[in-house]
């Protein structure tokens, strides 16, 4: 248990950043945030419980799936696609176009998932041994995997039209795996930041790409806060 408890620590510990971000962004902002059982601090964490039946659950699969995978070029795809050099850049504007045309809101409805068939990839990581199974839930690319209501770039409004996380519970509750969600969205705000830039040599350079664009800042989020975001150093 001590082994477990050390481990655990050790990732939790990871997210005190995250939490420190989070206050910082309240107060700069005004946004809302609701407040969790922890606070920023390594203390605060330290209260955390193992829970007991993770003891015995040695192997868990999580699931890193979502409209990125569409493109088939790699993980941080949204990103990287903005800046300028990157081989996700050179790919997307071979493919697609330039990113001040076409960018990451026009690629989110490519991801059809028409093949997605979690009942079937649930009796294989049973067969495999897992305990558990986890879902992603949002990437760092603010696209919500559920029916969400606090934003139209979800999984339901746009691509699969499916509740992916939805599927995924009831596959790996109907095998007898426990179900967990997890949460990327908080470095969003600094990882998005690429998309309000442009590029620095070139035909098209100074022209913003497409995440400048304030139709889309619910997506892209808004430029000021995207700027402030990128400009704060990490923790």
């Amino acid at each position: 248990m001590d082994i477990t408890r050390r481990s655990a620590m050790k990732v939790l510990a990871g997210v005190a950043p995250a939490l420190a971000f989070g206050g910082r962004l309240r107060a700069e902002t005004g946004l809302e945030i609701h407040k969790g059982p922890f606070e920023g601090t390594q203390e605060s964490l330290q209260q955390y419980q193992v829970p007991d039946w993770f003891r015995d659950a040695k192997f868990g699969i999580w699931a890193h799936w979502g409209p990125q995978s569409a493109v088939e070029q790699g993980d941080w795809y949204a990103r990287n696609m903005y800046i300028q050099g990157s081989r996700q850049y050179d790919y997307h504007v071979a493919h697609y176009g330039h990113p001040s045309k076409v960018g990451f809101k026009d690629l989110c409805p490519r991801w059809k998932a028409a093949e997605f068939d979690p009942d079937h990839l649930m009796g294989l990581y049973k067969q495999a041994g897992a305990k558990y199974f986890v879902s992603m839930g949002v990437h760092h690319d603010n696209f919500d995997l559920w029916n969400s209501k606090h934003t139209r770039w979800n999984s339901i409004k746009v691509g699969p039209h499916k509740d992916v996380v939805g599927l995924w519970r009831t596959a790996a509750l109907k095998r007898g795996l426990r179900f967990g969600v997890s949460e990327h969205l908080w470095i969003s705000y600094k990882w998005f930041a690429t998309s309000h830039g442009s590029d620095k040599t070139g035909p098209l350079a100074g022209v913003p790409y497409d995440g400048a664009n304030s139709a889309y800042a619910d997506l892209y989020h808004d430029a000021g806060v995207a700027k402030w975001a990128h400009d704060t150093p990490e923790q």
